[in-house]
């Protein structure tokens, strides 16, 4: 039985992870995890924490509704503003097999190269399915 932590924010509903997902319900026991993260609208100077929580909710809701045509047992939860962060809270209450991210790349915060921070952070295999050739 193989557990997937996914990890994805805005690309929650991006073709390439639910490919991904698609792809590993003939595994015998495949379960999943989403994770989506909080993200502050940067259009203006100022933010409202409960506003991008509150937008996590939405996305989580949107991702959580596909995935449970692929696994009815999916769960998922809003995670840390920082991914790393997200993905170590989700760690400490749960062992996964695999980390999935669909993170996209965002220059003005410490999202740059989540994948290779996933990969240097955690002793799991890590799968960016935007990047995955």
């Amino acid at each position: 039985m193989n557990r997937y932590l996914v990890v994805s924010d805005v690309m929650v509903e991006a073709a390439q992870l639910k490919d991904f997902v698609r792809s590993r319900t003939g595994e015998e026991g495949s379960t999943f995890h989403l994770v989506v993260p909080t993200i502050p609208d940067r259009r203006h100077l100022a933010w409202d924490e409960n506003e991008a929580h509150l937008i996590a909710r939405r996305r989580l809701a949107n991702g959580l509704e596909w995935m449970r045509d692929v696994d009815p047992g999916v769960d998922g939860e809003v995670g840390d503003v920082d991914p790393i962060l997200a993905i170590e809270d989700a760690l400490r209450r749960m062992r996964y097999d695999a980390i999935v991210l669909a993170v996209r790349e965002r220059p003005h915060r410490r999202r740059l190269q989540v994948a290779a921070r996933a990969r240097r952070a955690f002793d799991l295999p890590v799968v960016d399915v935007l990047t995955a050739a």
